[in-house]
């Protein structure tokens, strides 16, 4: 009986330090996890279009550690259009600043072309990351 107890303790403390030792290996993962990446890049992608666009079905499909404290990944997903280059166009007259205004709409026609409200346009690219004091950060090759 005596037997049983102390071999149920030391289970539960082998199982507890099983349990440390894996989130200690997933602290110094050598690759940023897929929530990372897709946070970093869905922020990035964001911050350029605005509410012009929202992303969805990001996946990663693949990755690639081609040096210390450096990860690429492969990633795809969908940009969906909340508004039309037309739509776009026809506020310019409202902008306080007509010109500049113009120039973001042209911008906005070299990289996207003709686009409709709900226009669905699938994406893939390579990300890379690099290692820093503060963790993986999405390097910036825009």
């Amino acid at each position: 009986m005596i037997y049983d107890a102390l071999n149920a303790r030391i289970l539960k403390m082998k199982r507890l330090l099983f349990g440390i030792f894996i989130l200690l290996l997933a602290a110094c993962a050598n690759r940023p996890g897929d929530a990372e990446i897709q946070r970093q890049v869905t922020e990035r992608l964001l911050g350029e279009g605005g509410s012009l666009y929202v992303v969805e079905n990001f996946i990663k499909t693949n990755g690639f550690d081609p040096g210390q404290n450096v990860y690429v990944a492969e990633v795809e997903y969908d940009l969906v259009f909340q508004k039309s280059l037309a739509d776009l166009a026809l506020n310019l007259r409202d902008s306080k600043d007509p010109l500049l205004a113009g120039l973001d709409l042209v911008a906005l026609g070299i990289k996207y072309g003709q686009f409709q409200a709900g226009e669905r346009r699938h994406r893939a690219e390579k990300v890379t990351f690099h290692k820093t004091e503060q963790g993986w950060l999405l390097q910036n090759e825009r």
